[in-house]
């Protein structure tokens, strides 16, 4: 019994003096490697553009004048800007559908599970086991020169062991730190083809929708030259006019219906994106015919300074994660350079029949530790370390070139938008002078007073203004749109987590 009570006192200390080493080497690790910073903000700047500037152009028909506020806030679903309810149908059901956003959100599912797996390495790890076996030994197993001697036994095993990496410098730290900065990139990158998916889908109906004014005024020139032509044709039966002119009438008909299949053509792949968008296959898919006219041009445009789209922007949010990751992979190489400690011990009982592992005597266990420590391995770890330094300043580089591609898309939007403007007004100064002198030379060219020829130049230059004009009008719309996803896309002001789901916003669009 005595015996017994000596055992149990030096288990216990033993574990007291293990326990007791294991606070005293981590209250000494460290973590080595560079600690992470995030690059600073601009401080002030602007782009190559005017900054919040209103736009100078009169509202003309189709066209309402613009002008940039900084206190326009951007909503997460932004497109709904433009007033189209069935612009809006086709995005809720895209972000229900598309292959790229779920990809997305897998990908985001991955880098969560990537961080719970790193951060196990936090707490010690422990198995259990019972094992039994049958075992033959003879005297040379043994050591023995005995040849009659045989032994035939069972061994019955039941233990459990834990061990323990204490991470003296930080290794398994800085993997986490790392697989914490690739969550919040996977999460900025879900973000981004969020963006990206509900701009495509805009822009995409945007261009369908102009295409289709295009068709539209065509097959009113189309019609209008009919017309031209049936007048001719009765003026030359009159003997007024030559064949000539009709062949001319003919010809200018004819060279207006050729522009047709292309148009067609056009709006047939804009339509097609818009089912792969979708998540649907284009022979299933079928949207309803848009016009520009379905779209409202918002006056009030969000507006904001450098220092804030770098805290906007998704893309330059993950280019920042990534740098985080690579800065923390710096520190796992540094850590590697350093010697490794782990503890271990096991506890069991272990005796040749069942009933005799509930003896004292039967009790089995070992408290230990290893220190593995780097002698020569060629230069290898300095090599990885260095490798990883060169990473990081890659990454850097990388998110440099991101803010600078960054400022100039705002830039080149900012811009777009103010020379739309000037530019829309200029193309209906245009159309409404190209109407009048059409109507004044078919007016002179009944009476007598202009050639046919003239009348042809008239109409050429009026059927192009119109195209021309409609052309502008669905580039505004355009830039517009761009411009909400230059600036980010509002994904910070996204409601609720359940608001969200039930808009169909990814449940990470919240901060």
């Amino acid at each position: 019994m005595e015996q017994r009570s000596q055992t149990h006192r030096l288990e216990v200390r033993a574990g007291q003096a293990v326990c007791a080493a294991i606070a005293a080497l981590l209250l000494g690790a460290c973590v080595v490697g560079p600690d992470f910073k995030a690059p600073p903000r601009p401080s002030a700047g602007a782009y190559a553009a005017p900054n919040a500037a209103p736009t100078s152009a009169t509202p003309v028909p189709g066209g309402a004048a613009q002008r940039f506020s900084t206190g326009n806030r951007i909503a997460a679903d932004w497109y709904q800007v433009f007033g189209s309810v069935q612009l809006n149908a086709i995005i809720a059901a895209a972000l229900k559908d598309n292959p790229s956003l779920e990809a997305a959100q897998a990908r985001l599912r991955q880098a969560r599970s990537q961080l719970q797996l790193a951060d196990s390495s936090r707490y010690p790890s422990a198995t259990a086991g019972l094992g039994v076996s049958r075992d033959h030994l003879n005297a040379a197993q043994l050591g023995l020169n005995s040849p009659l001697f045989v032994n035939t036994f069972a061994l019955y095993t039941a233990q459990a062991s834990v061990s323990y990496d204490l991470d003296l410098f930080g290794a398994n730290r800085r993997g986490i730190e790392a697989q914490r900065a690739n969550l919040d990139a996977q999460r900025f990158q879900l973000r981004g083809t969020y963006l990206t998916l509900v701009s495509n889908l805009v822009v995409t109906a945007l261009n369908a929708a102009d295409l289709q004014d295009r068709i539209t005024a065509t097959n009113k020139i189309i019609a209008d030259e009919q017309d031209q032509l049936t007048l001719v044709e009765g003026l030359e039966q009159a003997g007024s006019v030559s064949h000539a002119d009709t062949l001319r009438a003919q010809t200018q008909l004819e060279t207006v219906k050729a522009t047709l299949p292309a148009l067609r053509q056009q709006l047939t792949l804009q339509q097609t994106q818009l089912a792969i968008l979708s998540g649907i296959d284009p022979g299933r898919f079928h949207a309803l015919p848009l016009t520009l006219v379905d779209f409202k041009l918002p006056e009030d445009l969000p507006f904001s300074l450098p220092s804030e789209l770098v805290r906007q922007r998704p893309d330059i949010l993950a280019a920042e994660s990534a740098l985080h990751v690579a800065s923390a992979q710096v520190g796992v190489a540094t850590a590697n350079l350093y010697p490794q400690l782990t503890l271990s011990a096991y506890y069991g009982v272990q005796g040749n029949e069942l009933s005799s592992l509930f003896n004292p005597p039967a009790r089995i266990w070992s408290f230990g530790g290893s220190l593995l420590a780097p002698l020569f391995r060629g230069g290898a770890l300095h090599a990885e370390r260095d490798s990883a330094v060169e990473a990081y300043n890659e990454s850097f580089a990388e998110y440099r070139q991101t803010v600078l591609e960054a400022f100039g898309q705002v830039s080149n939007v900012l811009s777009a938008i103010d020379n739309d403007a000037d530019g829309l007004q200029a193309q209906y100064a245009t159309l409404d002078s190209a109407r009048a002198s059409r109507e004044l030379v078919q007016g002179q060219y009944r009476q007598g007073a202009a050639t046919y020829l003239d009348v042809l130049v008239a109409e050429q230059q009026s059927d192009q203004a119109e195209l021309s004009y409609l052309s502008a009008l669905g580039q505004r719309f355009v830039d517009t749109a761009s411009l909400y996803q230059a600036l980010g896309g509002g994904w910070w002001n996204a409601p609720a987590a359940a608001e969200a789901s039930a808009r169909g916003y990814p449940s990470s669009m919240r901060r």
